[in-house]
């Protein structure tokens, strides 16, 4: 029985290794870290009943598995400053029902980021936040966004762009902006992704390749994915929006109804950011949970000055 449990654990890790190449196997990709930590357990026990051969296979492949999460599940060495300035984004999924709402306020209010990434905010989450609009009068909102409840939305207490529009993609729950950091532009989007195959989350992919393919540099690229940061599917976003996966996040996401701080240790890590080369990300970190099913994530960022030139020149 133990090798029959350890032999499936196996192929359910070598199957989610193959996303790139057959799209439905990705699903498996996103528990990777997960199905690896209960093969390595199988292994250790199949080594004590005696079972080498099935052990040793199972030792490699938990191995190889645990070794491509790692980047993604323990913390990042936080990157020490240059001289530039630094800034913050708070990304948040409020939850479109959440009952609480003045715990996500009060994240906001600790954590005072320069700009604020949102997915699900409904009209009665708009309402909540109004008092916001002094400390963060320039907003981007996609009303009526398809798929989960709620809007995608950037806050940010920086102007945008003087001439620029925001972008709203709302079939495909995208909004973006361009940002003046003083002087510098730099583009943020807030991105919901659906869930992975069987549902539609390569088709709202698809759907909005083009209009990330064309967002410009430099970019931060934020939401809830739904996916994890080493699946195929965000290897995919990055190779299309030219950015990297942020790695060091850690999981954020925990089944509604439980305490959301579980995620922390045993949740899925599906709310992701994704930047561009010429911008450094200093620390990431996930402030104390909200009455959300995901936890905030918080990054401190600078942009490189060779990015300036080019940045302002697209103002």
């Amino acid at each position: 029985m133990v090798n029959v449990l350890l032999f499936g654990a196996a192929l359910f890790l070598v199957l989610g290794f193959l996303g790139g190449f057959a799209r439905p196997l990705d699903t498996f990709s996103h528990f990777r870290a997960h199905a690896a930590a209960a093969l390595l357990a199988l292994s250790i026990l199949s080594l004590f009943l005696g079972h080498w051969v099935g052990s040793a296979v199972g030792l490699v492949v938990a191995g190889v598995s645990l070794w491509s999460v790692a980047p993604y599940v323990l913390p990042m060495r936080p990157e020490p400053g240059d001289g530039r300035p630094v800034y913050t984004l708070l990304q948040m999924n409020l939850l479109w029902n959440a009952g609480d709402r003045a715990e996500a306020i009060r994240r906001i209010a600790e954590t005072r980021p320069d700009i604020i990434t949102l997915q699900e905010l409904t009209g009665d989450w708009r309402e909540a936040l109004a008092p916001l609009e002094a400390s963060y009068p320039h907003q981007a909102v996609c009303l009526e966004a398809d798929g989960f409840h709620g809007d995608s939305a950037i806050l940010s207490r920086r102007p945008f762009v003087e001439g620029s529009t925001p972008i709203c993609d709302v079939g495909d729950s995208l909004a973006a902006a361009r940002i003046d950091l003083n002087g510098t532009a730099v583009t943020i989007a807030s991105h919901h992704q659906l869930w992975p195959w069987p549902r539609s989350q390569w088709r709202r992919f698809d759907s909005a390749r083009e209009m990330l393919a064309a967002l410009p540099a430099p970019l931060i690229l934020a939401g809830d994915f739904n996916a994890a940061g080493w699946s195929a599917f965000l290897d995919t976003y990055a190779k299309t929006t030219n950015t990297r996966v942020v790695q060091g996040i850690g999981p954020t996401w925990m089944l509604e109804g439980l305490p959301a701080e579980a995620a922390r240790l045993v949740g899925l890590g599906i709310d992701n950011l994704l930047a561009s080369p010429t911008i450094t990300i200093h620390s990431v970190e996930r402030p104390a949970a909200t009455a959300s099913d995901h936890l905030p994530v918080l990054v401190r960022f600078s942009v490189a000055l060779e990015a300036e030139t080019t940045a302002v020149a697209a103002r």
